[in-house]
């Protein structure tokens, strides 16, 4: 993995591990890294696609499909997320609830759970900001401007 892709835009968070992070119950921005990687990408969709193709509901297994084939995007930055939390005033999302988001219906929520179950260690990092909103746009914009072709790997629009 690269250190040189945009891992000083994180400099100020807090960061904890992935599956025991403690983050507030404030507004505020958050990133996912990768601590250590574990099996390749492409073994992981291979172990798992004989487990998704006995779900016996079409539906289903297109949905986990393309969720788990974002791992395909990671490359050589550890950066694989980057989010915000209560974007409206009257929102009462906070990093707290992100963070268990991610356990019952984020986007990532399955790329992650595939990653950290072929042994990928994840950090989750967070930083409370006035702004959530603007502050992940300004964060995805300059780690694109550091030569980024895309957003970081999980991140599918």
């Amino acid at each position: 993995m690269r250190e040189d892709c945009g891992l000083d835009l994180f400099w100020d968070f807090t960061f904890g591990d992935l599956t025991s992070a403690d983050p507030p119950d404030k507004k505020g921005v958050y990133v996912i890294r990768v601590r250590t990687p574990g099996m390749p990408p492409d073994e992981i969709l291979q172990r798992l696609e004989p487990l998704i193709s006995r779900f016996g509901w079409q539906m289903a297994e297109d949905y986990l499909r393309n969720r788990i084939s974002r791992i395909q995007n990671i490359g050589d930055c550890p950066i694989l997320y980057i989010g915000s939390a209560g974007t409206n005033p009257t929102s009462k999302h906070t990093l707290a609830g992100r963070y268990r988001d991610l356990t019952r219906r984020d986007t990532a929520q399955f790329p992650i759970w595939a990653l950290l179950y072929f042994g990928w260690k994840l950090d989750f990092g967070w930083k409370v900001t006035g702004n959530p909103r603007d502050d992940e746009a300004e964060l995805k914009a300059k780690y694109l401007n550091r030569g980024r072709r895309s957003p970081p790997a999980l991140v599918v629009r």
